[in-house]
């Protein structure tokens, strides 16, 4: 299984999240980091119920938390 979204998951997680960090609400007009829920190093699934969009600041510092 793949660790990384592909770009048609990447685009449903940004229209699902409004376009806004998951964590913090910051507008992802910028760029964002497409973000395992449950991390892939802990036996997450790459799949769109596991993803989140968050800003690259937010998705930094959770790390696999």
């Amino acid at each position: 299984m793949s660790r990384s979204f592909s770009q048609r998951q990447r685009k449903i997680l940004e229209i699902v999240g409004g376009n806004t960090c998951a964590s913090c609400g910051k507008n992802l007009k910028d760029g964002f980091h497409a973000d395992h829920v449950i991390p892939y190093s802990k036996k997450g699934k790459t799949i769109l119920n596991n993803g989140q969009a968050l800003c690259p600041k937010c998705n930094l510092k959770k790390g696999a938390k």
